[in-house]
């Protein structure tokens, strides 16, 4: 290895300790020096869109890792391969490449117009915009993750929907997990088989919502894997969501779950008050809303458990306040209280590591000392590692060295090592299994 690239080597090192190691390896793993001088590195990566995330997100860490290592701070310049862009040939409307009809129960309303971008999910949108603009090459497969209610379906069906809009004329095919598998139980006992397949087998796009419902499924996992397989062998565009990532589904196939962390993971988490308040202001347009600036913060700020809450909350105020006729300046924080009670109640307390802990310390009848404490006895190095495994599933933000300093551990590989001997008991164990999912709910509130 050349001087340069030992450089350049060291600081993906240092960042590698302190990064989630899906994000290193999905972003960082085929970067390559291609140039360098006394002040600056340009570092080639496989895709526009990665070259501009990239340079968003990551040069100034970057930098500052450059300096902690050689006192010198070097401007990282992420640039993409040459690729020559062909051209698909026309089609026939509504027909796509093999002939099959594009499946029409995309909702026009879920479009990347109206998405709001905020810090929370603009990695996903990012994905999902470059996945719209090129079918099959971008990331394939792409697979969306969070929890109920945080926009995977709009995103999801926003591909197809602009794919259409773009004089795309591909075959899109939508549907959900669920339908995917009555559909097959249909053609079984209907003796429709060849039908079946060639209908899933032969699109260009095909959009499956709610993966997780595969779970325990043997023979829908079965004909899932081979429609998979014919898909992206043919370089056809695969895009599913989840309410987990693929290794936390449980009793999915190994074979499945590679296969889906084989294109990108894109995790959609809560948004943060500003990107609800800006969710609000977009919800209200079409509504001829004029609720005031203080409503509208006093619902981001009480409202916090998932998008479609936040909606369904101004929903619920500007129809008390259309039955009970009352004027925008009537509506004042003390009815709002009032009108979202409920709801209010229902809104989930933010996850720390302080309550991770302290969760894990009352399941497993420990002090939180004992739990940090330098011991290796299984009794409490066990329930250690669950709680650093917990950590790292349930705050993403938080990198493997933050975890491990929180738990007092000498590096990022002891939580490393936790998380896979979590998951592994995880995927064996059934009763294991049941008391982590118990504590994840209990530390969800």
């Amino acid at each position: 290895m050349s001087m340069d690239q030992d450089i350049w080597q060291n600081i993906l090192d240092k960042l590698e300790e302190n990064v989630k190691s899906d994000t290193f390896r999905t972003w960082f793993s085929d970067t390559r020096l291609v140039d360098m001088t006394d002040t600056s590195l340009s570092i080639q990566v496989g895709t526009p869109f990665a070259a501009k995330y990239l340079n968003q997100n990551y040069t100034d860490v970057l930098s500052e890792i450059s300096y902690a290592l050689y006192r010198k701070k070097y401007e990282v310049q992420f640039i993409p391969q040459k690729s020559r862009s062909t051209k698909a040939p026309k089609r026939k409307a509504d027909e796509g490449s093999n002939g099959v009809m594009a499946n029409r129960n995309l909702n026009d309303r879920y479009s990347f117009e109206q998405f709001v971008v905020g810090r929370n999910n603009n990695f996903a949108y990012s994905a999902a915009y470059s996945v719209a603009e090129q079918p099959g090459s971008s990331y394939n497969p792409l697979f969306i993750y969070g929890e109920s209610g945080m926009g995977k379906t709009h995103l999801m069906q926003a591909i197809g929907n602009w794919v259409m809009q773009n004089g795309r004329n591909y075959s899109i095919y939508y549907t959900t997990s669920e339908e995917f598998t009555n559909e097959m139980i249909d053609s079984i006992r209907g003796n429709r088989m060849s039908e079946f397949r060639n209908k899933f087998r032969k699109v260009d796009l095909l959009l499956v919502d709610d993966v997780h419902f595969l779970s325990k499924k043997e023979g829908t996992q079965e004909e899932f894997f081979h429609t998979f397989n014919a898909l992206f062998e043919k370089k056809k565009q695969i895009v599913l969501t989840s309410d987990r990532p693929p290794k936390d589904i449980p009793d999915l196939e190994n074979r499945l779950v590679t296969r889906f962390e084989s294109g990108l993971l894109a995790d959609l988490k809560n948004p943060d008050f500003e990107t609800r308040v800006a969710i609000l202001k977009k919800k209200a347009e079409p509504e001829k809303s004029f609720l005031n600036e203080e409503i509208l913060n006093f619902i981001a700020d009480n409202i916090t458990s998932s998008v479609r809450a936040l909606e369904g909350s101004l929903i619920r105020i500007l129809a008390y306040s259309s039955y009970n006729k009352l004027k925008p300046e009537q509506i004042n924080p003390e009815l709002a209280r009032d009108i979202l009670a409920d709801m209010m109640k229902e809104s989930r307390k933010d996850i720390t590591l302080d309550n991770i802990t302290q969760q894990v310390c009352k399941f497993y009848n420990l002090t939180i000392s004992q739990l940090v404490d330098k011991t290796r006895k299984q009794n409490i190095s066990f329930p250690r590692q669950v709680a650093m495994y917990l950590a790292n599933l349930l705050i993403p933000s938080l990198s493997l060295k933050d975890i491990a300093e929180y738990y007092k551990r000498k590096d990022h590989t002891t939580v490393l090592h936790a998380k896979r001997m979590i998951e592994n008991q995880f995927n064996e164990d059934n009763e294991f299994r049941s008391q982590i999912e118990a504590l994840i709910k209990d530390i969800k509130g």
